[in-house]
């Protein structure tokens, strides 16, 4: 779908079924979205089917408990879809990612709205960080040096990973990444699917390669990124 931008409200309008992670930002309250129920095509899993409307694994899990989350799922099966959203309880600026919810928001400059995403964060021993940093530098088809920390666990664990991964369809960052003012830390894509919504990095922020790629073409640099990580938000 192709759309001409006379700034982002029109885009939104003509563009609403291409892009369902956008909401307007309520008048009144903070709570974006509505619960949907959906049913999974043939052989998806609980994590799968999610995918499909930009919800995380964590998140259908939550949503699903009667379901295995492993299981290869029958058409008939119907699923809690909760495309329901609390904003986050901090300024409505930049970018936003809360780590209890598995999901990043981002408020555009002068515009009404704001889009959300599952993401993946840092797993046990590898937390992601909380506080307030920016985007730094964007960068397309990157390269990626795993750290020597990453590299020794990989060996404990009997794998064993080259120093250097060159852009291409084998490469963990996938194709695009928003550098951060923490240096070790970035917003990036995925060449798996699997660990969106779950606890699986080594402390980065992990994206589908579609969101980050929209994301990307949004953001720029300077944008403020705010981490956080309520036990709980009301909406």
């Amino acid at each position: 779908m192709h759309c001409r931008l006379t700034g982002f409200s029109f885009f939104l309008l003509i563009c609403k079924l291409a892009f369902a992670t956008t909401y307007v930002l309520p008048a009144n309250g903070n709570v974006i979205g509505e619960p949907q129920y959906a049913y999974p095509q043939m052989g998806e899993t609980l994590a799968e089917a999610g995918l499909r409307y930009d919800i995380g694994y964590n998140e259908m899990v939550r949503a699903n408990p009667q379901i295995n989350p492993r299981a290869q799922l029958s058409s008939q099966t119907r699923l809690l879809i909760p495309s329901q959203f609390v904003l986050p309880p901090v300024p409505h600026r930049g970018v936003v990612i809360n780590l209890a919810e598995y999901r990043l928001y981002y408020f555009p400059e002068h515009d009404n709205v704001v889009l959300t995403y599952p993401v993946g964060i840092g797993r046990k021993g590898w937390n992601t960080p909380t506080g307030l940093t920016k985007v730094v530098a964007k960068v397309r088809d990157p390269s990626w040096h795993p750290s020597s920390r990453l590299r020794a666990e990989a060996e404990k664990n009997g794998l064993l990973i080259p120093e250097n991964f060159p852009p291409g369809a084998a490469n963990p960052l996938g194709r695009h990444i928003l550098r951060l003012g923490w240096p070790t830390y970035l917003i990036h894509g995925t060449n798996r699917t699997d660990g969106v919504g779950m606890r699986v990095s080594a402390g980065c922020i992990r994206m589908l390669a579609d969101d980050i790629e929209y994301l990307f073409g949004l953001v720029k640099v300077g944008t403020q990124v705010r981490i956080i990580n309520p036990p709980q938000k009301v909406g």
